[in-house]
């Protein structure tokens, strides 16, 4: 069995008894919360961005409380898109899209910001001219093939067939099993 190392057993402690804690005991919650937060503090060099983003998530950073949406915090959205107004400056109008949480124990904003997505770039691709079958003289049938589409009907057609012929070959074989045996009860009938 892996042992974990003590910081963080305390603190996977400390959340579990927080989250238990939260609806019946909001107060007691607030308290480990803020446990919890004082021990990352300690240890924020040992600590990844990914934690510490959990972490802002998860509890409040100035009282503890454990956020729950709706019922302990209220989570508003902020787009990356341009404000429009005329006082603002150029630098001011172009916004990072981030997420606030208000707690509604104390009233803070925390601001997590949301990853940006990397641009797409899409390749062109060639005309369709230049992509198109050239005609080797010697063989003109391959082109005249290529050009003929073949119908949805006629396709359906040949599995028809196809499917017909797979149950003629099982129905065949299963008769020559079926007299290879000898004799039957049906052959002492009269």
């Amino acid at each position: 069995m892996a042992t974990m190392d003590p910081v963080a057993s305390r603190a996977a402690y400390l959340q579990n008894a927080a989250h238990l804690l939260a609806v019946t005991s909001p107060t007691a919650s607030a308290f480990l919360g803020s446990a919890r937060n004082f021990l990352f503090q300690d240890m924020e060099a040992e600590a990844t961005t990914k934690e510490l983003d959990a972490l802002r998530r998860d509890t409040c950073r100035a009282c503890g409380n454990v956020m729950i949406p709706g019922w302990s915090c209220v989570i508003k959205g902020k787009s990356r898109y341009k404000q429009k107004g005329p006082k603002q400056n150029a630098k001011t109008n172009e916004s990072a899209a981030k997420t606030i949480y208000l707690c509604s124990r104390c009233h803070r904003q925390t601001e997590q910001p949301l990853p940006t997505q990397p641009q797409r770039h899409v390749k062109r691709s060639k005309t369709l001219a230049s992509t198109e079958p050239t005609v080797i003289a010697g063989r003109p049938s391959i082109d005249v093939e290529l050009k003929t589409p073949k119908t949805a009907n006629a396709s359906s057609k040949q599995r028809q067939k196809a499917r017909k012929g797979g149950l003629q070959a099982m129905l065949a074989k299963n008769k020559t099993q079926n007299s290879d045996q000898g004799l039957d009860l049906m052959d002492f009938a009269m």
